[in-house]
């Protein structure tokens, strides 16, 4: 469940020898129960001192493998009396008599962790001198974000909740900003932004080599005043990149973090790499050398007769592209930027980026003018083909997909306040600075996201670029769990939780964003399960224009719009299955074959008619039950007790051992899945 770490003991004794008494001691506290209880398994509890419980119970003058019953209860006591007194950073200032900090996850720590540093609090908190002895904590900060780029989006979420965004990144240089990025794109699964991006680079660098003269622009066609920003891709999403003082790395790295916190699907889609690169080639065209922002040439908008609001301005600048509409601007005063420190209140001067490496910025805030349209969010979402590449030269016509906002989006509440539930577990205990954990009935359901990685439907962290199905993970559990099982328990915790790691705001349903493939194609490799000795018989019919073929196991191999009628049906069918002649026995039978659903049902409800009898014939023939006895599979699989503990980018599951069927364990589905890109959290199971 986690490690314990003893920075210094002391023992008092008489007639001790120091070497052996030691080794008692370790021997002693090798066997003792010194893990909290109620912890999130990643949780990071620092105790500044704990006295012995029991003095004089433990024998330290003879070896033994544990300590004695009583000693080891009167420890727990004492340890529970601690963490129910802990201080969590995250939530405000630690008093200095606290005894006890948490941090129920890394990017907590890491988000605390640049906040002491930039206020230049960090060397007097005790707690970093214990994580990080004998170090310079602000080169501490780059080292851990850069160590840990999977943490980096919700650390940064969190400092932005504060209005410390702005201050927390200026520990970091431009080239530091631009490596952290590259991270945080590998392991969040887009690594072809972080090439995208390097490509321009390369270019922009070749450019200031060879610069080319730029072209004169007459007076009349330039707008007074101070120069105009272009729009980022995450304009509706991220308001605090807009902050005065961000150099373009920092900003880069602010956009994308957040954006994959507050609109992960907008993130990975396909037009989001060339819209970052085309905002960027943008940055640098209306920024000069010295650092000022060439003007932008004015369409038809006089200084006299430019509205205050600026978003007339941004549709004049826009090129007319059919189905193009405005995106309304976020005023400068929406964005709440923090205070900077003052040598008043700090004892420890932050690490500041030098000025020689600084990005040239501009601290007035101009008006927003956009040089490119903004189409609408295209309403069929596909998975990319990783990996896209980007050519530098190139000028896409996209460059932000959004909504469109009335006003700057509010940041998440913590997590914890997310759950929906008038219910005592999903409620901080009084006096603790965690929430206890969540149990369910239906601890199986995770095993589902190992269910979606045999599928290829996600990928996991040996897969960071895989192209991953455009429906939440969590989602995904939901809909397959709700059809796996005969009765949903509608009342159990875990579908508010799901919902909650989704995303999903009260009312709506899994995968309502979800847009599914018109025709099913069952991908060469699911059948490899299911191959026999003999030849199996396939039945197929075509019925209005749809053809459906049907595997004996009982789900659909087919089901497509068939084209114009150009030559025989059966010639059509065997056209169509040839990718399944090798390797795959089959003799093919005209028959009955009807639709998955019925002819009212919604596009996601004919998606999962062609999913769902397929992955139940295939965790049947995994475990070992029959196909058609959805009690047998609902308690093998799915209906097994468990905790679940929940933070900003972990899902531990809790399940006993004992009830683990050696059926599941065999097919692999308890395999702990570690860090999920396309979910942005870690997924571990634990058995006790």
């Amino acid at each position: 469940m986690g490690r314990t770490v003893i920075g210094r003991l002391r023992l008092r004794g008489t007639d001790l020898d120091p070497l052996s008494a030691k080794l008692r001691l370790e021997s002693l506290l090798s066997g003792a129960h010194l893990s909290p209880v109620g912890l999130p398994p990643s949780a990071t509890v620092c105790i500044r001192r704990l006295v012995d419980p029991k003095p004089g119970v433990l024998p330290v003058r003879q070896f033994a493998p544990s300590p004695p019953p009583a000693w080891d209860e009167a420890f727990s006591a004492a340890l529970s009396a601690q963490l129910a007194r802990a201080a969590r950073p995250a939530q405000g200032p630690v008093p200095p008599s606290a005894e006890a900090v948490l941090f129920l996850d890394p990017s907590e720590l890491l988000a605390c962790l640049a906040s002491d540093v930039w206020r230049g609090t960090a060397a007097v908190h005790w707690w970093w001198k214990g994580l990080f002895p004998s170090a310079d904590l602000a080169l501490r900060v780059v080292a851990e974000w850069l160590r840990r780029p999977e943490y980096v989006p919700a650390a940064l979420e969190a400092v932005a909740r504060r209005s410390e965004a702005r201050p927390v990144l200026s520990l970091f240089s431009g080239d530091e900003a631009r490596t952290l990025l590259a991270r945080v794109c590998v392991t969040q699964g887009l690594p072809a932004l972080a090439s995208a991006l390097g490509a321009f680079e390369e270019e922009a660098a070749r450019d200031e080599v060879m610069p080319k003269s730029r072209p004169r622009v007459a007076k009349e066609e330039r707008v007074s005043g101070s120069g105009a920003v272009p729009l980022t891709p995450w304009e509706a999403w991220v308001p605090e990149a807009r902050a005065p003082g961000l150099g373009r790395e920092h900003q880069t790295l602010l956009g994308v973090a957040l954006m994959l916190r507050r609109a992960p699907l907008e993130a990975r889609h396909a037009a989001f790499i060339p819209a970052v690169v085309a905002w960027r080639r943008e940055e640098a065209r209306v920024t000069t050398g010295d650092g000022t922002r060439e003007p932008v040439r004015s369409v038809g908008v006089t200084p006299e007769s430019r509205p205050e609001s600026g978003a007339e301005e941004v549709q004049a600048l826009a090129p007319r592209v059919p189905g193009a509409r405005a995106v309304q601007p976020i005023a400068p005063e929406q964005v709440e930027l923090g205070p900077l420190p003052s040598a008043a209140r700090s004892t420890e001067a932050p690490r500041l980026e030098p000025a020689s490496r600084r990005e040239p910025t501009d601290t007035s805030t101009p008006a927003l003018t956009s040089p490119f349209a903004v189409p609408p969010l295209a309403a069929s979402i596909e998975a990319p083909v990783w990996p896209i590449h980007v050519e530098a030269s190139a000028t896409p016509s996209v460059v932000m997909l959004a909504p469109e906002p009335t006003s700057a989006p509010q940041a998440p509440p913590p997590l914890p306040g997310l759950l929906p539930s008038s219910e005592t577990r999903f409620i901080s205990a009084p006096g603790r600075g965690w929430g206890l954990p969540i149990s369910t009935g239906l601890g199986g359901l995770f095993y589902l996201v190992n269910v979606g990685l045999f599928l290829e439907f996600y990928g996991d962290f040996t897969q960071p670029a895989f192209p991953c199905l455009p429906l939440p993970l969590w989602d995904f559990v939901a809909l397959l769990g709700q059809r796996l099982l005969g009765d949903a328990r509608p009342s159990d915790a875990v579908w508010k939780v799901l919902a909650l790691l989704s995303g999903r705001r009260p009312g709506e349903a899994p995968g309502h964003a979800f847009e599914p493939p018109e025709d099913w194609r069952v991908p060469e490799s699911w059948l490899r399960a299911f191959r026999t000795q003999g030849a199996a018989a396939w039945t197929w019919s075509l019925t209005d224009r749809r053809l459906r073929v049907r595997h004996p196991a009982g789900f659909l191999v087919l089901d497509i719009l068939a084209p114009e009628p150009s030559d025989s049906a059966e010639a059509l069918v065997r056209r169509e299955l040839a990718l399944f002649s090798t390797g795959h026995t089959f003799t093919l039978e005209p028959g009955d074959v009807p639709a998955p659903t019925g002819p009212g049902a919604t596009p996601l409800e004919r998606w999962l008619g062609w999913l769902v009898p397929y992955v139940r014939a295939r965790l049947s023939r995994a475990l070992g039950v029959p196909p058609d006895d959805t009690e047998a599979l609902e308690r093998m699989l799915l209906m097994h007790d468990a905790r679940l503990h929940l933070t900003e980018t972990h899902v531990d599951v809790v399940l006993a051992l004992a009830q683990l069927p050696l059926e599941v364990r065999v097919a692999g589905l308890d395999r702990d899945i570690g860090w999920i890109p396309s979910a942005g959290r870690h997924l571990t199971f634990h058995f006790e």
